[in-house]
């Protein structure tokens, strides 16, 4: 009999600030005071409050409603958005004066919140102005704030090897790991689609963060433009937007090409660059940026929703990044569960005072490389290349003694530090992991026109290098020979031809 798994209903996989964000655009757009958002439990068939706006605690903690009842219950039911004024009722749905609960509420627009699977609850805003009328315009503009959602529902919703992200990760700090980041990646792709929607511009553009402890820029998240460009985003424009005093930025600024010294085959041919703070309590978080042919038509009713919108995002990154990440020097990679960049040199450097102290101690230091790593994540996603990752962690720890030293020290790159160990027993241990790796695909049922390989470099204290740094680069060298040959190979350092 096959293991019973209980199924997770997709509200509970949405992140508390995706809902926040929701609510707060809508209000903002239908200039209302109070609103909630309501999911569906799909076992008691009741939709209960997520959250709210305007609402007392007491009411978010006991209202409860039975599909088909009431008139957040018939909406979630029927799958259609109504408008109600003052105590009058809707006939398409069959609500009358007896499905309001609230008759102090002159006008509401209750709207379903759809995903694949069907309604997944519904959002309610209420006013109590009499003179609030829904525009078409208006109901519009919802619509697409919602259709947008149900389209991260989708992606919620699809398994790992289905995902794929219209974003892509590029982390410039090889010290700082981005994990959350690309847990969060949904959140941020919504919110860039979302503001690239109100402002009217094509979805091309990048979060630029700030890195709370050196004051420097990150570059985290691009849409539009292909990864070999990021680094002249990071070396040429990012330079140039430090010089302009971008850090003083506290509104939304436009720039023109002609400000920057770019070349004329640069990735960046529009004629503007919309720049946009991402605020919180008056700190400035990070920066979404977007390439543009035209100066949009910024209202103050769109400058205020796209702040409100750029609000929350900074909120988020203060409280699931910044908090966790950006001040935090952690000792392991979240990801894999090895050391980290920083401690890994740091352990290196210990091994390697105790072995000066030693006579005849050797330290053989591999560095290992997933091959055709960004090809795996394009055919099958990020999600899917985070897990390939631990589980060649986890066979690598598997094959070395729990005295060796074991760090991911770049994306797909990881360094393993063999104390008392020389070049050719380090040999045998990369053959013992090549083997633990070369049955993956099975076990993460992805179908590969290629099998997952492992390219290895190999070099040896005191013999090849007589400190920690010349180790790592002679170590380096004979990976990139082992690259060159066409990988799935261990090249040892003595071995090249100089």
């Amino acid at each position: 009999m096959g293991e019973h798994k209980e199924k997770i209903s997709t509200s509970d996989q949405i992140p508390s600030q995706i809902l926040d964000l929701i609510l707060d655009v809508i209000l903002e757009v239908m200039k209302a005071e109070r609103g909630s958002i309501m999911l569906l439990d799909d076992k008691n068939q009741e939709l209960t409050i997520k959250t709210a706006r305007g609402l007392k605690k007491e009411i978010i903690q006991k209202t409860r409603v039975r599909l088909g009842n009431g008139v957040a219950g018939k909406v979630a039911a029927n799958g259609q958005s109504v408008f109600l004024k003052g105590i009058e009722g809707d006939r398409r749905l069959q609500i009358g004066p007896d499905d309001l609960a609230r008759t102090e509420i002159d006008t509401a627009f209750v709207a379903p919140i759809k995903s694949c699977n069907g309604t997944l609850g519904v959002i309610n805003i209420n006013s109590t102005h009499p003179d609030h009328e829904i525009q078409p315009e208006k109901e519009r503009l919802v619509q697409e704030i919602l259709n947008h959602f149900s389209e991260y529902l989708i992606q919620v919703e699809l398994p790992p090897e289905h995902h794929e992200s219209p974003s892509q990760l590029y982390m410039m700090n090889i010290f700082r790991e981005y994990n959350t980041l690309r847990e969060l990646r949904g959140i941020f792709d919504y919110i860039f689609q979302l503001i690239s929607e109100i402002v009217g511009t094509k979805q091309k553009g990048f979060f630029l963060l700030t890195n709370q402890e050196s004051g420097l820029f990150d570059l985290v998240l691009g849409y539009g433009f292909e990864v070999k460009n990021y680094q002249e985003i990071y070396d040429k424009l990012i330079p140039q937007l430090k010089d302009t005093k971008i850090e003083k930025i506290r509104n939304i600024t436009i720039f023109n090409r002609k400000d920057f010294s770019l070349s004329s085959n640069t990735f960046f041919p529009e004629d503007l660059l919309i720049l946009i703070p991402l605020k919180f309590q008056d700190n400035v978080k990070g920066y979404v940026a977007f390439f543009v042919d035209e100066t949009p038509t910024l209202d103050e009713s769109t400058n205020n929703l796209i702040q409100k919108i750029c609000a929350i995002a900074a909120k988020t990154i203060d409280e699931s990044i910044s908090g966790q990440k950006f001040r935090e020097l952690a000792f392991t990679d979240n990801l894999t569960g090895t050391y980290n960049y920083g401690l890994w040199w740091r352990r290196l450097n210990e091994e390697f005072n105790r072995a000066q102290r030693m006579n005849n101690t050797k330290i053989s230091l591999i560095m290992l490389d997933i091959d055709k790593f960004n090809r795996f994540n394009l055919a099958h996603g990020y999600f899917m290349g985070d897990q390939l990752l631990r589980i060649i962690a986890d066979r690598i720890k598997s094959c070395v003694r729990p005295t060796d030293i074991v760090g991911r020290i770049g994306g797909e790159e990881f360094g393993i530090v063999l104390f008392g160990t020389d070049k050719q027993l380090a040999l045998n241990v990369t053959s013992r992991i090549a083997d633990a790796v070369s049955g993956i695909p099975t076990e993460i049922r992805v179908k590969l026109a290629y099998p997952i390989t492992l390219s290895c470099g190999i070099a040896e204290f005191p013999d090849d290098a007589f400190t920690s740094g010349g180790l790592v680069e002679k170590a380096k060298t004979a990976l990139v020979s082992a690259k060159i040959m066409g990988g799935n190979r261990t090249k040892l350092f003595e071995q090249l031809e100089e």
